[in-house]
């Protein structure tokens, strides 16, 4: 390569043995220079925005992810419970109230105010008063408690015992021992399988009840309410009618009076849907 070659190459020019700068590739060199850091800058500003967005979106993505994990670990909120549907007592061939009566294998247990409510409500029920007035009626038509007499006295002192006697014998029986010794006052009435079991279930109903937890027990409470109820009636029953002896015999009478309960309250719904094909209905 000759000088002049090389110093065009190198931006100069050799003129009478001396080195000149080549104007051509000065300019060249000037303005290629500026357009490098032109292209250079915008790379670098369109590069910028990218790298500010992706170091936004980053933090949150990994944020995300985060909460994503430690909302895994955290314990799940268990589901509200709804409240118990309360049980429905269907009146036998649409009269007898059954408020004392369950169908449910396992019913859930009352409190001691549900205990109260239970018995007023069997107590208050208009087919009580009825059964009371058509007693005393029985009882003055064959004067059984002589010493009440005859006549609307008579009558109206019949009509009081026999009210007394089912406040008092519902109280100590489905309300005060029950809730004192924690034991369920209804009858758990079976509804299905063979005949000699359902009748023993029932004929052992004096003697053996359930408690507040669902096992089964002596039934203290009704046997306690018998006595309770049946010592209370000597306040207000004839002077023949009072006494231990007449008192523990009012309570023994009352087994038999309570398992013709009972054995209404287990096979009357099938006798009703036997004889009048018809569902009980709902109170």
């Amino acid at each position: 390569m000759d000088a002049r070659a090389k110093s065009q190459k190198y931006g100069t020019w050799v003129r009478d043995g001396k080195a000149e700068p080549n104007a051509d590739v000065g300019w060249y060199a000037g303005r290629a220079r500026p357009m490098r850091l032109r292209l250079f800058s915008l790379i670098v500003l369109s590069w910028l925005p990218v790298s500010l967005s992706w170091a936004q979106e980053t933090p949150q993505t990994q944020s995300d992810t985060t909460a994503l994990k430690s909302d895994s670990f955290l314990p799940e909120t268990p589901a509200a419970k709804s409240p118990p549907v309360p049980e429905q007592h269907p009146r036998l061939f649409w009269i007898i109230p059954t408020y004392t009566v369950t169908n449910s294998k396992s019913p859930a247990p009352l409190t001691s105010h549900e205990k109260f409510r239970l018995y007023m409500a069997d107590k208050t029920d208009p087919y009580t008063f009825g059964f009371i007035a058509f007693n005393a009626g029985l009882a003055q038509a064959t004067n059984a408690f002589a010493g009440y007499g005859q006549g609307a006295a008579g009558y109206a002192k019949r009509l009081g015992a026999g009210t007394a006697d089912e406040a008092s014998g519902g109280f100590f029986g489905t309300f005060l021992f029950p809730s004192l010794l924690h034991q369920d006052p209804r009858f758990y009435r079976q509804g299905s399988g063979p005949l000699k079991r359902r009748l023993a279930h029932v004929l052992i109903r004096p003697l053996v009840t359930h408690k507040d937890s669902g096992e089964r027990t002596f039934n203290w409470s009704g046997s306690l309410g018998r006595i309770a109820a049946s010592g209370l009636a000597n306040a207000y029953y004839p002077a023949e009618e009072r006494g231990v002896g007449r008192t523990f015999s009012r309570a023994a009478m009352g087994i038999p009076y309570s398992i013709i309960d009972d054995l209404v309250d287990e096979f009357g719904p099938d006798l009703q849907k036997k004889f009048f094909k018809r569902q009980p209905r709902r109170k």
